[in-house]
Formats: C-alpha cells, structure tokens, sequence
C-alpha cells in the first residue's frame, strides 16, 4: 500500500506567500543615523561634577512633525503660482509623552533640572521632517515601488531640537540637528533585529538631548544664571483677514455724474461735446489745383555803345 502525497491547495499557498511579503515588508529594512550629536567629554565631565551651578526648575517639551509625503500625495493640491503650504502636526500622545520624560531625565541626570531648587524655565522643541509610520509606507511608498526588494530605496527624516532659555544678557538658543535613513532591501531583514528603525530613532533622540544638554551647559555657564522666559507667541497667519480699505477711496460718485467740488476748490471744467454734424460717406470738396511755378523772363538785350558805329 502506497501513501499518497496531497499537494498544498492554493488557499494555503496564496496565504504563505502574503505572509512572507509582510514579512519581508516589515522586516526588510535597516536604520542608520548620522548628525553631529557627538558629546564632547571634556565638557561632559564637567557638566557632570559642576555642583554650584543653578539648573532650570520647569522644562517646556513639545514635538511636532511634518508627516512623510509621498510624490503622489501632492497632486491635485494647489498650483504653480499658488502652492499648498505643509502644517506641522503634532506626534502622538504616547510618543510624545515618552520624549518629555526622557528629556526631563537626562537633564536632571546632568544637573540642569531640578524643580525644588533650580531657577527659571527651559523650553526644548523637537521638529521632525517626514517622519513616517508602518501604515503610511503601506499606502503609498511600498505599493508605489514595485521594486523595493529589488533595488534598494532609503527614506530620510530629519529633527530639528532647540532649547532656549533667558539669562541677564538675552534670551539664548542651542540647536541641534540629526537625521534617520532608512534603507529597505530584501537583504536587510537580517539586520532588522539591530538596526529597526523604531530603536533607532530612540536611540538618535537620546544623542541629541545629550549634547543639547551639554550645549546648554556652556551656554548657561557663560551667560550667567537663567531668569523667566517669556510665553511663547501663538503663530501669525501670513495672510491678515480681508477688512474695509485703509483710506476714504477717490471715487465717491456714480458713473455718468461729476464729483461736487470741495470748498476753495476751482470749479471743475465740464468738457464740450464734439460735433457730430458731419455723416459717414459724404464726398470732400476737392483741393484746388496747387499754382505752376512760373519761368523768370530772359534778360533784355544791352544797347551798344556811342563810340561803336552802326553795321551797314
């Protein structure tokens, strides 16, 4: 008796197949950082056992991002002449949170925050630009290039951190730039499990509050204790509401009627109507004949002379 081998329906094999693309698709890529978010270790150090300096009591944090956009996205969407301007949003709550709370610790970790005896406020934005997530890629970027497992393709985004503070001479601001590259290849799924693009980002924001913390450090240090920092204002629109005109418009008459003239002013010359008494297709008169030129008479003859006698 011979065992007969049932081949696999094809259910089970479109079903395999969607499987290993997913896989492949969220396992298919690898993040690389680069910025410089070096620390300096010198000031590090020193930042580290400074015990007299007076570090901030508040720190503001906020992140906004510009989400990722893909070339298709923008179609339909406003002209040449007259652009869609981009508006930040802001992340979600969780990431959000979760940055807030790294960067309070790693800044009193540094000994510039402490809320019972530190002194003024320091405010820290987080920008990001193109920032994506699993479920935009799906509609848009992995399905738009058919090719991705094929040829590589990267994705970039870019954070933009400032911290500003007030001290006595101004208000001052640190900056700090980084970028995240994403690369997706068939063959950087075995690279997924260190180089995932979500550990990697946490560990880039970690760099960048680190050396923005040493940058404020020194700035702080030379600029002497920090003071209040004021609100922050609410953007302005750049195009102001439509509203009535500025000043009292020249025109302030119908058509067909003359302005009335102002007190002292000369009285306003009404031009005369032109004449309409001549018709369409009536014949000029003709010109008269411009006058011959006339000859110059010829010279008279002399007569001759008294002492010269006459011709037979």
């Amino acid at each position: 008796m011979t065992a007969v081998s049932r081949a696999p329906s094809a259910h089970l094999m479109k079903k395999t197949t969607l499987l290993l693309t997913l896989a492949a698709g969220l396992s298919g890529c690898a993040s690389f950082n680069s910025g410089d978010v070096l620390v300096e270790r010198e000031t590090a150090r020193a930042m580290l056992d400074d015990k007299a300096l007076t570090p901030f009591s508040a720190i503001e944090v906020s992140w906004q991002n510009f989400p990722y956009r893909a070339a298709t996205d923008s179609i339909g969407e406003g002209s040449i002449t007259n652009p869609k301007k981009l508006k930040p949003v802001q992340v979600n709550a969780g990431d959000a949170d979760a940055f807030a709370r790294r960067a309070r610790d790693i800044f009193a970790e540094a000994g510039l925050y402490d809320r019972a005896r530190g002194r003024g406020t320091l405010r820290l934005e987080l920008t990001s630009f193109g920032r994506w997530t699993y479920s935009d890629l799906w509609r848009s970027f992995l399905v738009d290039t058919g090719f991705i497992f094929i040829l590589p393709a990267s994705l970039h985004v870019n954070y933009y951190l400032t911290a500003d503070f007030a001290a006595a001479p101004g208000p001052v601001r640190v900056e700090t730039e980084a970028r995240n590259k994403t690369t997706f290849h068939l063959f950087m799924a075995p690279l997924y499990p260190f180089l995932s693009p979500g550990s990697r980002e946490k560990g880039l924001l970690k760099q960048m509050l680190w050396r923005s913390a040493t940058d404020v450090y020194a700035k702080l240090k030379a600029a002497g204790p920090a003071a209040d920092l004021p609100p922050k204002q609410a953007p302005r629109d750049e195009k102001p509401p439509l509203g009535g005109p500025p000043v009292q418009p020249d025109r302030t008459w119908l058509p067909g009627e003359l302005p009335a003239p102002a007190a002292g002013d000369a009285p306003i010359a009404v031009p005369e109507k032109p004449a309409q008494t001549w018709a369409v297709g009536q014949p000029q008169p003709a010109a008269a004949p411009a006058p011959q030129p006339q000859a110059a008479p010829a010279p008279a003859a002399e007569p001759p002379a008294a002492d010269e006698e006459a011709d037979d």
